[in-house]
């Protein structure tokens, strides 16, 4: 047999061959194969060919051949073993190299057709990996990639009959320990095929010469029986089950130095329950599962050195005694229903015979051990969740399992939060290992499982593997306390995987030690965040085997596990951190770490669970350490310096928070206190403050530019990470934010703007000293020279770094305050605005514009239309297109075709204010209906008007005039919008629609008000004409007096309305729209003698068309024009007359305003109640009312009136006390009715106001 070399094609061949050829023929083959490829430059190293060739050659045994590759005292081919995963409790290693001839046969191997078994030995430190075909043995605790393998034939399981049911035809095998000095020594190997074919080598070396000559025997099984599993008893005794529940030993004896093997069954001298389920199993030849599914051996009693194999089946457990010495003398002890016991384990209770029929939750025995106690620890398998049935739950119940019957009782039951489906590929069901007492491994087809046996502990840990195609091929044994200590911890797991590397798994700390019965949301949260961090320190090495990835419903605090993972990156004092003295590489180190929690989030589907304050918090921290990494490659550049800023800044922030004593507080502000830098950022501001307040004038420029360019390095650092990731990677919501940010505090606002507001400063205090020749991009102005020659090239340069500075600046004292009023937005929407909300708020609209109109003049043009449409400050924007040499009708369509009302009403806003409006009223055609809609909106009705009717708008055109009249202070442009708002109301109509009741009314109205304004103009005419040629040329107000003093001179006793009727009239002459109330004024506070008395009916005709007038004032008016047409006459003078004939009473009677208006009234529809008599025509107003009235006068001044209109009502009560009015205004009504009416019919006496 070969020592190394043969390829898998090679053993094929040889295997086919085997069909063909006695074994030792075929050791001779494999032996002549091996031989040759021992020559083989191209397969070997150099030292592996020489210690192989050693071996082929003598009687060294294999232990001394591998020492021959140890030179020097250390092994030049070591693999060096890298660690996968760890923590407090356990660490995960792997080592790759194993020896060629595996490794090439793993990789040729179909992972779901080809099956292999392997088993790592911890006694004698070496592996075998067995397949159909061969069997490679191996020293696997030599890290090293040359160790000698050894290749064994097997006999072959072709000849299986058609009845028997098998997963994988592949013997079972063992390593047989010398029975001295095992780890020392070298083994033997003992195979047994399915169907009991024996073959024993006593020695591996035989593999390099000899392979052919092993002892071999038969198993004698019985028809269809198969052999199920194989088991160290001692060096020189292995037991064997069956599918048919059988119990075989075969003992290796020597004999007078030879050495043979007898194989003999277990006798099972059991009554009739045994014979029940040795029925029952034997009838289950097809079954897979059939028969013995697991052998566990204990310890040996230490009184008698007996021990106890437990052979486990579907349903029960054969309890086999097994004295010490191993010839004979075993027995039966006792067969327990094992099924029935574990369902009593996982119920806590009894179950009775329906209950272990049903088995409803599909409980299977998967694989058993015995305890370092000899109880027994049996792997079962459930359906936990019966909405999915192919996903299995696990369980390790541990049992006391007596030797008399029903002596059986749970000690306590583990449940494992792992699951996983069922696999069916080859020998994929999980198994279970036990170490020192308090744990246990449990290997599924693709994953390993650690968990502490303890009753009440919580630990667990799972180590899936991350490829699909990845298994677990075999595992490390436990050593014995029989045999001497192994190299391999006897808390520690080694796997053989299909990848061809192993795995260790390493408990470095007693699972019954404090962590035993914490389930407490902390400890659940604690070991969730064990996890996550394995996954971000480990799980992103590309080589990295194991799958990180959080099973469904893991327990503890999500938020809380992410957020101490973020915060101990950025204060260095994770544990899993590499020591990198490096600080750049640190950083980098860091800030991949960050990235890869958010992505470990993101890709377990975790982002849900995560509020936007934690997915914030863990944005902020990761964007601090970006901008703590761009800050150290600028300062690292610059040490050794002795004037650095950012060095005197950081040292001194150190200092005030109490940790800058050490040498290195820059350093050590980097390794632990990232998370303050927005701290530091203001404690530089402050140093720059300090440093230009006391420094030279000339000094400014260096010292500011340097503050700048270390902000801008922060800014713009946390910038492109918001940009990169926000959205993408952490999934913020942009329209909130629930937490303060860092780079929008309160107190970080202010430091901010001044370094733009210091920057514009000190760009015009430079211009001022070195000339304008700072602000010409191309050389050759002579700048003014301070203190001898001045570099103006040098002076450019900083001239526009500076400029280029407070561009960024004003772009991120925006960013800042905008986010600073989405913060404040956020926490306060259900309490409405707050009083720091409005401030900010106004600070922000006043700051904007005026920081775009400085970086205009600056020269930053396009900075400023960027900043001012990236913010949308629409009226800068407005005004940067309106601008005299920056402006451009282009940008103007093109932002009026990209942001439509928000840039367009702001545009037209503009052109209103700046008179504009030809370039508002005659828009292009695309942009027609902003120009409706913004005049719509904002009720610019002096305007609209002109729009609607342009567009055909009638309706909209009249509303529009009206409402524009109401307020119009110009007569002629009150009369000129009445009037076009009777021909639009007439425009809109056709000859069969202006007859109607609803348009003659809207018409009426508008003559009513054209009524108000005709007589307003008549009057003007009137009272002009009453003044001379050289009166007209004085002032209005002059105007107002004389005429005041020639048309009302009755007011000599109402100073206050004098003055009132004064103004009055100079407003007529000026043109200016008089009210209702004024008018009714102008015309009740004249004399109106003789024919004019009839004009109390034209104020009433004005009162009656002023329909919006407020009711309350609408009565003080009407109780003025018939108070003071009542009181114009002389009632007292025509009482006093005592020889008056009836004629001439009654045409003194007709010959008063009261007549008069009584008769210029009665041809009118006026209602009943604007009739007054004289008792109800006195002053009953408040000083509120005539406050509202006029709006602008001064309470003094109301007060006047208030005595003015009490006048006027004393007056009116004397004439009805003391003058006979009431009997006097009874004869005018009789007059009224008497005269003829002008249709010749005599006035009803219902329209008489006596009546």
């Amino acid at each position: 047999m070969q020592p190394s070399g043969a390829s898998t094609p090679q053993l094929s061949t040889l295997a086919q061959q085997q069909q063909h050829t006695t074994p030792r023929g075929l050791g001779a083959g494999l032996n002549a194969a091996s031989r040759a490829l021992s020559v083989s430059p191209g397969l070997q190293t150099p030292t592996a060919r020489r210690a192989r060739s050693v071996a082929g050659e003598s009687d060294a045994s294999a232990m001394e051949v591998e020492d021959l590759l140890v030179v020097g005292g250390g092994r030049q081919d070591a693999v060096p073993e890298q660690v996968l995963v760890k923590d407090d409790n356990f660490v995960v290693l792997q080592r790759k190299g194993l020896p060629v001839e595996v490794e090439q046969v793993l990789h040729d191997a179909d992972g779901y057709r080809d099956s292999f078994r392997a088993t790592l030995d911890s006694v004698t430190g070496f592996a075998y990996l067995v397949s159909g075909q061969a069997c490679f043995v191996w020293n696997w605790t030599r890290r090293s990639t040359t160790s000698t393998t050894y290749i064994f034939p097997v006999p072959l399981c072709d000849s299986l009959p058609t009845s028997v049911s098998i997963q994988s035809p592949l013997p079972f095998v063992s390593l047989v320990p010398a029975t001295s000095q095992p780890s020392q020594r070298e083994p033997g190997l003992l195979l047994i095929s399915p169907i009991g074919d024996i073959r024993y080598w006593e020695h591996l070396s035989m593999a390099l010469s000899g392979v052919e000559r092993y002892k071999e025997t038969k198993a004698g099984l019985n028809d269809g029986e198969l052999v199920r599993g194989l088991a160290l008893l001692s060096p020189t005794s292995y037991l064997v089950s069956t599918s048919q529940s059988r119990v075989l030993v075969i003992t290796i004896t020597s004999i007078a130095g030879r050495t043979g093997l007898t194989v003999r069954p277990y006798d099972r001298a059991l009554g009739w329950r045994g014979s029940i389920w040795s029925t029952v199993f034997g009838a289950k030849q097809l079954d897979p599962r059939a028969g013995i599914l697991a052998l566990a051996v204990s310890e040996p009693a230490e009184s008698d050195g007996e021990r106890t194999a437990y052979a486990v089946t579907e349903k029960s457990v054969q309890v086999w005694r097994i004295p010490a010495r191993e010839e004979s003398g075993e027995r039966l002890a006792v067969e327990h229903d094992l099924l029935t016991a574990v369902l009593e384990a996982l119920k806590g209770e009894k179950v009775g015979y329906e209950e272990l029929t049903d088995n409803t939750a599909a409980v299977e025995i998967i694989d058993a051990k015995a305890t370092s106690t000899s109880q027994l620890a049996v792997l079962i398998s459930f359906i936990k969740d019966k909405s999915a049935p192919t996903l299995l739950s696990y369980a390790i119940v541990v049992l006391q399992v007596g030797t008399t019957p029903n002596n059986i009782s749970t000690i306590t039951v583990q449940y494992l939060s792992y699951r996983a489906p069922r696999d069916f590929r080859p020998l994929s069901d999980p198994t279970l290992l036990l170490a020192d007492g308090d744990t246990a491994f449990v290997v599924f087809v693709n994953a390993v499982v650690v968990i502490a046996l303890v009753a009440g502990s919580p630990f667990e840990e799972a180590f899936p593997l991350r490829s699909p195609t990845s298994r677990f091929l075999g595992l490390s044994t436990r050593p014995s306390t029989s045999t001497p200590p192994s190299p391999s911890s006897s808390r520690s797991l080694t796997l053989l995987t299909s990848d061809a590397t192993l795995l260790s798994v390493d408990v470095v700390t007693s699972l019954a030690g404090g962590e035993v019965g914490l389930s407490t949301e902390a400890y659940k949260t604690r070991k969730l965040k064990s996890k996550i961090e394995q996954a971000i320190f480990y799980g992103g090495e590309r080589d990295n085997p194991l799958l990180f990835d959080l099973q469904d419903g893991f327990e503890g605090d999500l938020t809380a596990a992410s957020l101490a993972i973020s915060s101990e990156l950025l204060s260095s004092s994770s544990p899993n951190l590499p020591r990198i003295l490096d600080l750049r590489a640190q950083l980098a180190d860091r800030m991949a770490r960050a990235r890869a929690l958010i992505e470990f989030i993101n890709s377990n589907g975790l982002h849900g669970k995560l509020s936007q304050s934690s997915l914030r918090q863990l944005s902020w921290d990761a964007e601090k350490l970006a901008a703590a990494s761009s800050l150290w490659h600028y300062q690292n550049a610059r040490l050794g310096d002795e004037d650095t800023l950012l060095g005197e800044a950081i040292a001194q922030f150190m200092m005030e928070s109490g940790e800058g004593l050490g040498e290195n507080s820059v350093r050590s502000f980097f390794e632990v206190k990232v998370a303050s830098l927005g701290g530091a950022m203001d404690q530089v501001t402050k140093t720059a403050q300090d440093r230009i307040a006391s420094g030279a004038s000339d000094s400014s420029s260096p010292v500011l530019q340097q503050a700048n360019h270390i902000r801008l390095l922060v800014l713009n650092a946390v910038s492109r990470h918001r940009k990169d990731t926000s959205s993408a990677v952490y999934g913020l919501n942009p329209d909130v934010l629930p937490l303060e940010a860092w780079t929008s505090r309160s107190t970080s606002l202010k430091p901010l703007q001044w370094h733009f507001d210091a920057t514009d400063a000190l760009l015009r205090e430079r211009v001022r000293e070195f000339g304008a020749a700072l602000d010409e991009d191309a050389p050759g102005y002579a700048a003014r020279p301070r203190n001898g020659r001045v570099d103006v090239g040098a002076q450019q340069a900083v001239q526009a770094d500076l400029k280029k500075q407070m561009a960024s600046l004003a772009d991120f004292v925006f960013t800042s305050l905008e986010e600073r009023l989405l913060f404040l937005r956020t926490i306060h929407q259900e309490l409405g605005t707050s009083e720091e909300t409005r401030v900010v708020t106004s600070d922000y609209h006043a700051l904007r514009p005026r920081y775009i109109r400085s970086l205009v003049s600056i020269g930053k043009v396009p900075h400023a239309y960027e900043l001012a449409e990236r913010y949308h400050d629409f009226r800068s924007l407005v005004e940067l297109c309106n601008h005299a040499q920056h402006g451009s009708e282009k940008n103007t369509r093109n932002f009026l075709a990209k942001y439509a009302e928000a840039f367009a009403f702001e545009l037209y806003q503009y052109y209103v204010e700046n008179g504009r409006l030809k370039a508002l009223l005659t828009p292009e055609v695309a942009f027609q209906d902003l120009v409706t809609r913004f005049l719509d909106e904002t009720e610019n009705y002096r305007i609209s008007w002109v729009n609607d009717i342009a567009i055909g708008r009638f309706p909209h055109a009249t509303e529009a005039l009206l409402t524009v009249s109401t307020t119009e202070a110009s007569l002629a442009q009150k009369k000129l919008m009445l009037s076009l708002a009777k021909l639009a109301q007439i425009a809109q109509t056709t000859s069969e629609t202006i007859d109607s009741e609803d348009v003659q009314r809207v018409i009426e109205t508008t003559d009513d008000k054209l009524d108000l304004v005709n007589t307003q103009d008549g009057m003007r005419t009137t009272f002009s004409e009453k003044l001379s040629a050289g009166e007209m040329r004085l002032t209005a107000e002059k105007q107002g007096e004389l005429i005041t003093t020639r048309v009302a001179r009755g007011l000599e006793n109402r100073p206050a309305f004098a003055q009132l009727y004064a103004r009055i009239c100079k407003d007529l002459l000026q043109g200016r729209t008089l009210s209702p109330e004024d008018l009714i004024d102008l015309i009740t506070l004249k004399d109106n003698a003789g024919e004019e008395g009839a004009e109390f009916a034209q104020a009433l005709d004005i009162l009656l068309r002023a329909k919006e007038l407020p009711d309350a004032r609408k009565r003080i008016a009407l109780q003025s024009i018939w108070r003071r047409c009542y009181i114009r006459d002389d009632w007292a003078s025509l009482r006093s007359e005592r020889d008056l004939k009836d004629e001439q009473i009654a045409a003194a009677l007709r010959s008063t305003a009261l007549f008069a208006t009584l008769s210029a009234a009665e041809g009118e529809d006026h209602p009943a109640d604007v009739f007054l008599a004289p008792a109800e025509a006195t002053f009953q107003g408040t000083a509120d009312e005539l406050a509202a009235r006029f709006d602008n006068a001064p309470a003094h001044l109301i007060d006047l009136y208030l005595n003015d209109y009490e006048v006027e009502s004393q007056e009116l009560e004397e004439s009805l006390r003391e003058n006979g009015l009431e009997l006097y205004c009874g004869e005018v009504a009789r007059l009224l009715r008497e005269t003829p009416q002008p249709d010749g019919e005599e006035m009803d006496e219902g329209d008489s106001m006596a009546e």
